[in-house]
């Protein structure tokens, strides 16, 4: 994969900020040096154009970024649309010499990479970051970022990990009222924030804990990672329900999550270990999270 450069564009009123590839690629390490970066004015949705685009790809041990400032199609978990046109909508593949069956945890995984990468460009923005269950980042119970992944299966032991990453740059009332609920930006937590200014490093930041995040997870897995993503979990010891389709199927006291990336949730009848799939997280009626951080 050739790394792409694209052009800077003058920004527009749906998102009044650009990244100049050259300057991005000039704040990376050298060992990114050689990925991939599309930047793209719009697209459908970035995680469908990685997709289709890795099972065509030749294998390679560098990674692909494509970030559009406006998807049409973008969409989160269970279907939900996806836009984020007052944030950072991305995605980035990851090459993993791995089958299908070792990626249990990787959403965490890179939900405690990109705590990480907004503790690196601020700390006072990391300590306000916790994380939700099982792939969201949010700041006092408002949501500040989600993630999707898709795999697509690239031979034996091999597989590209196209990871989507929404960050909320700036609280868009706009969404906020299609939604019914606040959001969380980056800027209401970082005072002096500047899009147009520091997205560029901002995203760097993102690249380099997701190349790191790689390295450990091919050696290790999720296994190591499962006690720091606990200490930044947003609902640890507080009461919780598990809902699918809006119905509630557990509640329980959170106690953080397992080296599998389950989630520990304490019942009447017990500890009981919870996978992911379609459920969502909520807080029990009347609970508020406290303020996590990213540890």
């Amino acid at each position: 994969m050739p790394p792409v450069s694209n052009p800077p564009s003058e920004p527009s009123a749906t998102s009044p900020w650009r990244i100049d590839a050259a300057a991005l690629r000039a704040a990376l390490s050298p060992a990114l040096r050689d990925w991939t970066l599309e930047l793209v004015e719009e697209t459908g949705s970035t995680n469908a154009d990685l997709t289709a685009a890795c099972r065509q790809a030749p294998w390679s041990d560098a990674g692909w970024l494509r970030l559009a400032y406006r998807q049409t199609a973008g969409r989160g978990r269970q279907g939900r649309p996806w836009q984020g046109q007052a944030g950072m909508t991305f995605s980035v593949a990851l090459p993993l010499a791995l089958a299908p069956a070792q990626l249990s945890g990787l959403s965490l995984a890179v939900g405690l990479a990109l705590a990480d990468a907004l503790g690196d460009v601020d700390a006072r923005l990391g300590a306000r970051v916790g994380l939700k269950w099982p792939n969201d980042l949010q700041i006092d119970g408002r949501k500040l970022a989600g993630i999707l992944i898709e795999s697509v299966p690239a031979g034996p032991q091999r597989v590209w990990a196209v990871i989507g990453i929404g960050l909320n740059l700036v609280r868009d009332a706009q969404m906020e009222a299609s939604l019914g609920r606040e959001l969380a930006g980056v800027a209401e937590a970082l005072p002096g924030f500047d899009a147009g200014r520091d997205a560029p490093h901002l995203l760097a930041a993102v690249l380099e804990r997701l190349a790191a995040m790689r390295t450990d997870f091919l050696a290790h897995g999720f296994g190591p990672m499962a006690r720091r993503w606990s200490a930044a979990d947003a609902y640890r010891d507080q009461p919780v329900r598990l809902l699918h389709d809006g119905q509630v199927l557990a509640e329980g006291m959170a106690r953080g999550v397992d080296e599998a990336g389950h989630l520990l949730l304490e019942t009447p009848a017990g500890l009981e270990r919870i996978a992911s799939g379609e459920l969502s997280l909520r807080p029990a009626p009347g609970q508020e999270p406290e303020q996590g951080g990213a540890a």
